[in-house]
């Protein structure tokens, strides 16, 4: 990698008007690419992106003295999921998603694969805005309920087994999952860290707020 930053977040396109969220997560010592229309919600908060990549069909392409990559109309990636193949080229293994929940349900479900997408790679990576994370695990993994109230947990793309949960309110101990299975769901915390884990298959861990 070129540089010494140990993070890339891709700024999206979804409608999201959370700008003082956005300000908040868009750190200096990140490498920020905007994903065509993300460009704009970037200049809301003062930052220029590193790297700028779309087909810029529902924005024009930026004036700005930064790297662009124009992409055609006609292809087979969303815009974003290019920015995140980009970033794994690069060389990052640590991803952020920003302003990619929004109102169409097939978008959002195209940057949920993302997810997929990067750990498959071997890349950590995560969707957030102010009331949502999304994140996937194969292993373990700790959270807390610093900036999310609940969680949920759903088996991704086929079934789970030896799915735990430690020191939640509600606890489950080496129990499968199958994908249409929805009974953990709208869990919460104790007070303390709440350990996640999972002997095989992937868990969808969804972080949110009211």
């Amino acid at each position: 990698m070129g540089n010494k930053k140990v993070k890339c977040i891709i700024v999206s396109g979804a409608p999201d008007d959370d700008y003082d969220f956005l300000k908040e997560r868009l750190k200096a010592e990140s490498y920020i690419i905007a994903a065509d229309s993300g460009y704009t919600k970037c200049v809301k908060v003062h930052v220029i992106p590193d790297l700028i990549i779309g087909d810029f069909d529902s924005s024009p392409i930026p004036d700005v003295n930064t790297e662009i990559v124009k992409l055609s109309v006609k292809k087979d990636d969303t815009d974003t999921f290019y920015c995140v193949k980009k970033a794994i080229e690069i060389g990052y293994r640590e991803i952020e998603i920003l302003c990619a929940i929004g109102n169409r349900a097939d978008h959002n479900y195209s940057n949920m694969l993302c997810l997929d997408y990067c750990n498959r790679n071997g890349v950590k990576c995560s969707i957030v805005n102010r009331r949502n994370k999304l994140q996937l695990v194969d292993n373990e993994v700790m959270i807390d309920d610093r900036e999310y109230k609940y969680f949920s947990l759903f088996a991704f793309l086929g079934d789970v087994e030896g799915l735990s949960i430690k020191d939640a309110c509600y606890e489950l101990d080496k129990v499968c999952m199958k994908p249409y299975e929805q009974y953990a769901q709208s869990n919460c915390f104790k007070g303390v860290p709440v350990k996640i884990s999972v002997d095989k298959g992937t868990i969808l861990l969804i972080q949110s707020n009211d």
